[in-house]
């Protein structure tokens, strides 16, 4: 156990997983504690947290705009999927390079007098691309099909080895829907449009963060 999460955490997403665990319990006890001083204490773990977690998504915006140019060479106009994930993923770019915008203000190297309104504009393409990410996933549940067998025989001969992929596919797709959904109230609350307060809002960062660390956790097995 203690050799998986060495192996764990020594990724860059698990150890981001484990700082975002740490942030949003962090941020849960801050607001019921009654002690005012470990409040300010908990806050700034959360807060330096968070800056911290900034730079592991720095160059996130690569990826992002890498898979919107292959969808763009390929299925990204032929079909409802290829354009909600051009959408999806164009919004994640843009929020990226938003955010990065700032990250000197948030270091506090250089404070720029427009880093709430971008920051606004970032977080209001996050929502977005989260919305896409669960309309995709929705979609994929609802709508994709598998190949059914042109003979009855054969598609009893491969019911055992159909069943459990799409078992998996679709468990996949659930999983996903629950993490970007509880991830939705992050900017909703942020740009002040569905304010939840703090304990909501880090209880569903924690189980979003448990479901996410699940997929990592058991690839370094």
């Amino acid at each position: 156990m203690i050799q998986k999460f060495s192996r764990f955490v020594n990724t860059g997403s698990g150890l981001e997983k484990t700082l975002r665990l740490i942030q949003c319990v962090s941020q849960v006890v801050a607001a019921l504690t009654e002690s005012s001083a470990l409040a300010v204490q908990l806050t700034t773990v959360k807060l330096q947290l968070a800056l911290t977690r900034r730079y592991f998504r720095f160059f996130g915006f690569i990826d992002s705009f890498q898979r919107v140019s292959a969808l763009l060479g390929g299925d990204g106009f032929s079909s409802v999927t290829g354009l909600i994930d051009l959408t999806k993923w164009t919004c994640f770019g843009l929020y990226f390079v938003l955010e990065d915008l700032t990250i000197l203000h948030a270091m506090g190297v250089c404070a720029v007098p427009w880093n709430d309104r971008v920051m606004d504009q970032a977080n209001t393409f996050w929502l977005y691309a989260l919305s896409f990410s669960v309309a995709g996933s929705i979609w994929a549940l609802l709508f994709s099909s598998t190949k059914q067998p042109a003979q009855a025989d054969a598609k009893n001969e491969k019911a055992q080895k159909v069943t459990p992929v799409q078992a998996t596919a679709a468990s996949t797709l659930v999983k996903r829907v629950m993490v970007d959904g509880c991830d939705l109230l992050i900017p909703l609350e942020l740009l002040g449009w569905w304010p939840t307060g703090d304990v909501v809002i880090g209880s569903t960062m924690v189980l979003s963060t448990l479901l996410a660390a699940q997929d990592i956790w058991a690839k370094v097995a």
